[in-house]
């Protein structure tokens, strides 16, 4: 009941402080861009270039932009939650202001939890926005990507994020300075990064998540023009 209640004073926050629609409208921008780039890149390559320069552009597919899409979340997704997630209990602390809530019949698991209940929440609100707009958009400018691979797609992401939020969370249990447990969440994240590049270490890390989610739009090759994953 207390996990509840706590949950309840999350969720009034986020929307009081108008958290939940700026990750949604954050997120929505990028879906939206994903498509939209790929879909005038042509144009706008002519129109700032020389005309003695001849550019080839390739035939860009409704998986690219999907594949566009996911990359985002693996980098602006990052650090979205990271920026929402850093003050969420390292500024209380700052502020002393935990103290005052521990002090009371609440239990710093409940407490805990309902956080990361209530950013969750932010997280799938952010999520489905930019999902629909990335869909949306790459259905009416590109072509109809497969449905089912982008709804799992979807579901990859949204666990890798949980991990960089609860990653996040846990320095901002450790530190009182949000600043400080942000920086030190980026910097795990990017060593993990680093580490997802070893062979035998890679397929184990959460960074692993994001690559599956781009593999079920393509067949396993990698282009060297693009950089990511795409079918032979």
């Amino acid at each position: 009941m207390t996990t509840l209640v706590l949950f309840r004073k999350e969720v009034t926050e986020h929307w009081r402080t108008y958290k939940s629609l700026s990750v949604a409208a954050v997120l929505l921008v990028f879906g939206l861009a994903s498509p939209l780039l790929l879909a005038y890149l042509p144009e706008l390559i002519e129109f700032s270039g020389d005309d003695q320069i001849v550019f080839e552009i390739p035939e860009f597919t409704a998986a690219d932009a999907v594949i566009n899409y996911v990359e985002t979340l693996g980098q602006v997704g990052l650090i979205t939650i990271i920026l929402i997630s850093m003050g969420a209990i390292a500024e209380e602390r700052e502020r002393g202001t935990i103290e005052l809530l521990l002090s009371k019949p609440v239990g710093a698991g409940p407490f805990v939890i309902a956080k990361l209940m209530g950013l969750t929440t932010v997280l799938t609100a952010g999520l489905v926005a930019g999902a629909a707009g990335c869909y949306g958009y790459t259905v009416v400018l590109v072509g109809n990507p497969d449905a089912l691979s982008f709804v799992a797609s979807m579901l990859l992401a949204g666990p890798y994020l949980l991990v960089v939020m609860s990653v996040t969370l846990f320095f901002g249990a450790m530190v009182k300075n949000q600043i400080i447990a942000g920086v030190l969440a980026l910097t795990l994240l990017i060593s993990g990064a680093f580490l997802s590049s070893l062979p035998a270490l890679g397929p184990y890390l959460p960074g692993s998540l994001m690559r599956w989610a781009t593999d079920l739009h393509t067949g396993g090759a990698r282009t060297a023009s693009w950089g990511h994953w795409q079918s032979a």
